[in-house]
């Protein structure tokens, strides 16, 4: 039985209204790819889908979605329009099915809940009664990263923008006369057979270590002393799950927990930083 693969995605620019729906004969693919506007979706939120059919089996079908999915990623980049896929992860945005079985699937989103009359009048009063304050400017940058990352986005980008509105909180402070010896300690006892690549890697590193506290040294001091050392701790693992979605390429699909903590521990810095 022939297999068939879909891609559901999103343009952050709206799509009109018009019926959609076009087939492409691309070589690269061995079957046509038709590109349509899916029924039963939330049209709203503008989702539309690539399907091709006619695949021997499922590995085959869904191999070639993952090929189809990271071509629209460069394209949609390239022409500076972006692409969002439905459902997140490297599997699970691409629907791989027997061809001629009807799938009834509706994939839309729910709609998102209106801001009430009320609720903006609750808004604008807080703001109109708030003390009297000056926001430094990293107070600035991190109000405003918070602000941007309830906007429509992945939850992988929100996640990363809440991690950084915290480390703006959290400057990295002058090492210590002290803790600079310490390094010209260590500078010195560099073998002298070393090579001079290996050298001046592990100088370079010493020196910008001497320079000023490590981005970890820094949040971490910075949360102990506000909010305590247990949001510290907390706030570690995030940035742990940072570096390893940066770095490594894990995690996506799996960062929406990851975004709320990250908001509150945000949002709690903020706050106790301002007060």
């Amino acid at each position: 039985m022939p297999y068939c693969f879909d891609v559901k995605f999103r343009t952050p620019r709206p799509v009109g209204p018009d019926r959609l729906e076009e087939v492409f004969e691309a070589a690269p693919f061995k079957r046509p790819l038709r590109f349509y506007r899916p029924d039963g979706m939330n049209r709203h939120d503008g989702w539309l889908a690539v399907e091709s059919c006619g695949y021997s089996d499922f590995a085959e079908a869904q191999a070639t979605g993952a090929r189809f999915q990271e071509a629209l990623l460069i394209v949609a980049a390239k022409q500076k329009l972006g692409v969002e896929f439905y459902l997140r992860g490297p599997v699970e945005a691409i629907h791989v099915y027997p061809g001629g079985k009807l799938e009834l699937r509706d994939p839309g989103l729910p709609w998102p809940t209106p801001l009430s009359h009320d609720e903006l009048k609750q808004m604008m009063g807080a703001a109109g009664a708030s003390d009297d304050m000056s926001l430094t400017a990293n107070q600035r940058v991190a109000a405003e990263l918070l602000n941007d990352s309830f906007f429509k986005m992945s939850p992988e980008a929100s996640f990363l923008l809440r991690i950084s509105a915290v480390e703006a909180l959290c400057p990295q402070a002058d090492q210590t006369d002290g803790f600079k010896r310490i390094v010209d300690g260590v500078l010195t006892s560099i073998p002298r057979n070393a090579s001079s690549s290996d050298r001046d890697q592990v100088e370079q590193a010493l020196k910008r270590l001497a320079a000023r506290q490590s981005v970890r040294s820094a949040y971490l001091s910075k949360i102990k002393q506000l909010i305590g050392d247990e949001k510290a701790k907390k706030f570690d693992a995030l940035y742990v799950r940072r570096s390893n979605f940066l770095h490594d390429g894990t995690g996506r699909g799996t960062l929406g927990d990851a975004a709320s903590a990250a908001l509150d521990i945000g949002l709690e810095l903020l706050l106790a930083d301002i007060a």
